[in-house]
């Protein structure tokens, strides 16, 4: 059962680094109104995907949004469009846009492809600034362990994301960086919808923690090789579990309340 059809609106809770659009003003800078007022419908829009408040396969509907969001429709079918070619909205003729909807054979490449990624911005980054990494990687791993105590999910994943986005920024690589930009946020937005056991927490900060004990001993390929196990874990558990529901009924979200979705919690 979806989160609309359940009545849920879908919030979820965010950390104060990340703020919400509930109503978006539109600034004016030298790029012009327009130009900052689609970036926030963007920003507004990509978070509600990524973050689960929106549901894989919901049909978006551009005047809902808009008046949900306090726009006009304009930059709102601009964002979807921009969210489209970021592989996060599909349009179908004839039918709309809706929230992506992975199939397991889109999910096991997608975790072939992030596991190449990951293995060799490891390498580059422990080969360009191994002390800087292994930092990085040790203060998020403490800060997971202070979310994980204080039962804050949310941030919890937050920092599973930040943990793995250290490898790319410190790999001094901007093709790598380049790549991995273009799947994080699918990589980011099934992570939110699947890290929700306490079982499947607890054993990622586990291999997080070992992983950074390997990289400070120096054994990088075995580090490499956790890595790859860690990401192939992911995959056996995100292809085998029921996250693509296709396209839903229009008719399930007729009384979605978008204003909801874009609350600052």
């Amino acid at each position: 059962m979806n989160q609309a059809a359940q009545g849920k609106a879908g919030s979820r809770r965010r950390s104060a680094a990340t703020p919400a659009v509930g109503k978006v003003a539109a600034p004016v800078g030298p790029e012009g109104p327009n130009v900052k007022l689609t970036q926030l419908v963007f920003q507004a829009i990509l978070r509600a995907i990524v973050y689960g408040r929106l549901d894989l396969g919901e049909p978006l509907s551009e005047s809902d949004l808009a008046r949900a969001l306090h726009v006009s429709k304009a930059p709102v079918r601009e964002s979807l469009n921009e969210l489209r070619l970021k592989g996060l909205v599909v349009v179908v003729p004839q039918s709309g846009s809706y929230v992506f909807s992975p199939t397991r054979e889109q999910i096991e490449e997608l975790c072939d492809f992030r596991s190449l990624l990951e293995s060799s911005a490891l390498r580059a980054s422990m080969r360009h600034d191994a002390k800087s990494l292994i930092a990085d990687l040790k203060k998020t791993t403490a800060e997971m362990r202070r979310a994980y105590r204080q039962g804050d999910i949310f941030l919890s994943k937050r920092l599973d994301t930040q943990f793995h986005q250290a490898l790319f920024e410190r790999s001094a690589n901007r093709y790598l960086a380049q790549s991995y930009e273009n799947i994080r946020h699918s990589v980011e937005a099934l992570r939110h919808r699947f890290m929700d056991t306490a079982v499947y927490r607890n054993q990622a900060f586990a291999e997080h923690r070992k992983l950074v004990e390997l990289l400070e001993d120096g054994a990088l390929n075995k580090a490499a090789a956790m890595l790859h196990e860690h990401i192939a874990r992911t995959k056996r558990f995100q292809a085998r579990a029921s996250w693509s529901p296709g396209r839903l009924r229009r008719k399930d979200y007729k009384f979605r309340d978008y204003s909801q979705v874009f609350l600052e919690e």
